[in-house]
């Protein structure tokens, strides 16, 4: 099991996306995943951050910006788990690998600009079941 630390910042109430390219540590070599989930621990309590597999074969990670809203400012611990798929060589049996992104999510508020006015809904992201 492949593993990676990546620390993001999140912008309070404002929309968070980012795009994973998944790649094999020894050949550089763009790795397409099958399936994948995503999670960050808020107090005690596992939220499900939405994740998609592309296109072009990366994983985007989106919050709303409802989603960022209700966040207080911190940092909270975050992880990814992606299967991929792949063939053995010279043989068409197919395997999986399981790749895990992990690290930090930094919620911050802006405090240099006049924030946008807030309409006071905010939507807290799903609890993993």
């Amino acid at each position: 099991m492949a593993k990676a630390q990546i620390n993001y910042t999140v912008d309070r109430g404002e929309v968070w996306e980012r795009l994973l390219i998944l790649k094999d540590r020894r050949t550089h070599r763009k790795r397409v995943p099958v399936e994948a989930a995503a999670s960050v621990l808020i107090d005690g309590v596992k939220y499900v951050i939405p994740a998609e597999i592309t296109s072009e074969g990366g994983v985007l990670l989106t919050m709303s910006a409802a989603n960022t809203e209700w966040m207080e400012d911190g940092e909270y611990s975050w992880d990814m788990v992606a299967t991929v798929s792949r063939s053995a060589l010279l043989t068409s049996t197919p395997l999986t690998e399981t790749l895990v992104v992990y690290g930090t999510l930094v919620v911050q508020t802006y405090d240099n600009i006049t924030p946008m006015s807030s309409d006071g809904v905010t939507e807290a992201l799903e609890i993993v079941a």
